[in-house]
């Protein structure tokens, strides 16, 4: 009896030990995810701690804390509950979009613009099939596709919709793709570091509206050779200003959308020159009433996808497309041109 009691007593130390290390490490990650998203990406290190999902961390500590009867924090009952449930309404906020409104637009001068990393046609049979309809189906005005299938497999999207194409590069691999029913011309290329992009001009209803597409390389910064190269993102700054830089330089000649898998999440900071820059740009994805997370589709916890119209533009309403045959949403977005 002496020895079951002492046995029962040893594993209910254990249990509490390993509960109190888990309930420490929560707060840990709690605590770095605060940091990261607060501070942001003002150096590397920091730059990886604003990759910590705020939403499913604040569910895991609520869970965590309910299923330890509120005992998680000594002296502070169900306290580790109501730190989880502050996360979640912050990690919501920042990723739900505000909607847009539409009211007392012209639909003759709307325009729609969609940006889509199709993931070289998806993966499966039928997978580019499936992708293409989706398209379709939201008949946009502009498409502009992130690692599009190589030519053969586009000519039957482009065929039925009557679109032309201008790509980033005439290779089978190609990053980039800018097609419509619109007269299309291809302004130049544009260098950008970890980045490749090109300006299009799109001329609608005779207006032209210039195009920066941008790919984003996904790879992990040279800053850290030690750490995994495939799975750690790179610090984005560099790529932002060049971006911010290449905008500024085209004075008398705004870039009216900017568009592309960034793999860079809205909250870096080289995005907030965007808001002044050149007149300052929308992103697009704040007029959806939906989760802005474009990455990966089937759990998208990160913004990669980003399009930026110039606020010049009014009447912004987005929408997003899942089709789990890409690891990206699709943004299809609307706006009005100006008369």
């Amino acid at each position: 009896m002496k020895f079951g009691s002492h046995i029962f007593n040893l594993n209910r130390f254990l249990w509490n030990l390993v509960g109190t290390i888990i309930s420490i490490a929560t707060l840990l990650v709690i605590l770095l995810g605060v940091i990261g998203h607060t501070v942001r990406d003002y150096t590397v290190e920091l730059g990886l701690l604003m990759y910590i999902p705020l939403l499913p961390l604040g569910l895991w500590a609520v869970f965590w804390d309910l299923f330890r009867v509120g005992r998680s924090l000594p002296g502070f009952r169900f306290g580790l509950t109501f730190i989880g449930l502050g996360i979640i309404i912050w990690g919501g906020l920042s990723m739900i979009g505000m909607g847009g409104n539409q009211s007392h637009f012209d639909p003759s001068q709307q325009i729609s613009v969609l940006h889509w990393n199709v993931h070289w046609g998806g993966e499966g049979k039928g997978a580019w099939k499936s992708i293409r309809h989706d398209i379709e189906q939201r008949h946009p005005d502009i498409a502009i596709l992130s690692e599009p299938p190589v030519q053969y497999r586009l000519n039957r999207l482009l065929k039925h919709k009557g679109w032309s194409i201008i790509k980033h590069q005439n290779t089978p691999s190609n990053v980039l793709a800018v097609c419509s029913t619109w007269p299309l011309q291809l302004e130049r290329l544009v260098r950008i570091r970890e980045a490749k992009g090109m300006i299009v001009v799109v001329t609608v209803r005779g207006q032209a509206l210039r195009i920066l597409a941008i790919d984003g390389r996904r790879n992990m910064s040279r800053r850290h050779p030690v750490l995994s190269r495939q799975v750690l993102p790179r610090w984005r700054t560099p790529m932002l200003k060049d971006i911010v830089r290449t905008i500024q330089k085209s004075t008398g000649q705004t870039i009216d959308i900017i568009a592309g898998d960034f793999n860079a999440i809205s909250l870096s900071r080289g995005f907030d020159a965007f808001a002044e820059v050149s007149g300052g740009y929308h992103l697009a994805s704040k007029f959806a009433h939906d989760w802005r997370g474009t990455w990966p589709s089937f759990l998208p916890l990160y913004d990669l996808d980003h399009v930026w119209i110039h606020k010049r533009f009014q009447g912004l309403r987005t929408e997003f497309l899942t089709n789990l045959k890409s690891d990206h949403r699709g943004q299809w977005v609307q706006f009005q041109m100006p008369i």
